[in-house]
């Protein structure tokens, strides 16, 4: 069996963690199977080295604008796919070929362009992108044989902009960090920490309540004048929206408590995961989030949002407040970096939780689901064969 990844789309982030991992997995357990992914020029330093039976082809893209990519899913990819003789086509990342020789199935990673809350505050260009990432993937999902949603949230969510009771459809979890991860302590020598911290690892968008948080934090600090200063990790996407939040912190003199790190390596994010106090994590629009299972894994004591994925994520393992009540977040921030008793319990419920996840976990179930739509479209019912077994 030959199966092509679609992976020109990928980039930095969660989409790009998640397909590392499984290949990774793919080539240990499916030794037999042919693996093509199928990237673009520039992607070629983003990718694990690749395993025995994969191979790697990168392709030059008309261009970087959306419409220009998406016309090169419908009219180039499907030549290439009928020239690699696939059997199955898996699509990461949403959007796809509406016109592919072999069965394919698509992996849904991003809700965002489906939220009028959020898109209602983008600019103009950013609108009509979003317009037409909901519209091809709506179309894209219209023409898979399967779907692998990462929540049940979100199969539930998707239902509202598809009919899936003729489409195969499969829940497939991330997984969480491998136990050896390593840390670069030195990151806290280069922002200037010295004791204790809050953490928030998010890049900032609008619906990641970047905002919110930090007037939570700031009212926080009112009630509770010797909080631990806010370190929060991740890229910033949006001017408009940082130029606000930053008014906000000069406003109240607060640039010395609250800590913009930028993008950061794993290894300098599993420092702050391993030695914070709390984890904040307002979002209100993920379709999973390897983060939380990250600082989960790292024995965070999370206070979350009570909205979207996150409870099916976290289950007991987080203690939840309304993003949008500052009043409720900025009680949580209290509780949670200050009430040493639940801190402790909140720490070993998030350990048990990250337990639950697994790479290989998530590889299995996600080969089982290609060979059974790649089969079952081609041949009829058929049992996937064992897969290899791991020595550890």
């Amino acid at each position: 069996m030959r199966i092509a990844i679609k992976a020109t789309q990928i980039a930095p982030g969660g989409g790009l963690t998640h397909l590392n991992k499984i290949i990774q997995w793919f080539g240990k357990l499916a030794p037999e199977i042919e693996f093509v992914l199928l990237g673009q020029r520039g992607q070629e330093d983003l990718f694990v080295p690749a395993p025995r039976s994969f191979e790697y082809r990168f392709y030059k893209l008309p261009s970087l604008h959306l419409a220009a990519q998406i016309g090169w899913e419908r009219q180039i990819l499907p030549g290439i796919l009928r020239d690699l003789r696939a059997n199955l086509l898996f699509e990461p990342g949403n959007r796809g070929t509406l016109n592919s020789p072999c069965p394919k199935v698509t992996l849904l990673h991003n809700i965002a362009p489906f939220d009028n809350e959020y898109t209602n505050h983008e600019t103009p260009y950013q609108k009509l992108r979003n317009s037409l990432l909901r519209r091809a993937t709506i179309q894209s999902m219209n023409k898979s044989q399967g779907i692998i949603f990462l929540t049940e949230f979100c199969r539930e969510y998707f239902s509202g902009h598809i009919d899936l009771s003729n489409i195969k459809s499969s829940v497939i979890y991330h997984g969480k960090p491998e136990e050896d991860s390593s840390v670069d302590t030195s990151i806290f020598k280069r922002l200037g920490i010295a004791g204790q911290y809050i953490l928030s690892v998010s890049d900032i968008w609008r619906y990641k309540k970047t905002k919110e948080m930090i007037q939570s934090y700031l009212l926080a600090r009112q009630r509770q004048a010797y909080l631990p200063p806010l370190i929060i990790a991740g890229k910033n996407h949006t001017a408009k929206y940082m130029n606000e939040i930053m008014d906000i912190i000069e406003t109240a003199k607060s640039e010395r408590n609250i800590i913009f790190t930028g993008f950061l390596g794993q290894a300098e994010l599993g420092a702050l995961y391993a030695n914070c106090r709390a984890f904040l994590f307002p979002s209100v629009l993920e379709t999973f989030s390897i983060i939380l299972v990250e600082s989960m894994a790292w024995g965070c004591a999370v206070a979350a949002s009570n909205r979207s994925v996150v409870a099916e994520v976290t289950g007991m393992a987080a203690l939840y407040f309304n993003p949008d009540d500052l009043e409720d977040f900025a009680s949580k921030i209290i509780t949670i970096a200050t009430d040493e008793r639940l801190n402790l319990a909140m720490r070993e419920k998030a350990a048990k939780r990250a337990r639950f996840f697994s790479w290989e976990k998530t590889a299995r179930e996600t080969l089982s689901f290609l060979y059974e739509v790649a089969c079952v479209s081609e041949f009829g019912p058929s049992k996937m064969p064992e897969l290899e077994k791991v020595e550890y």
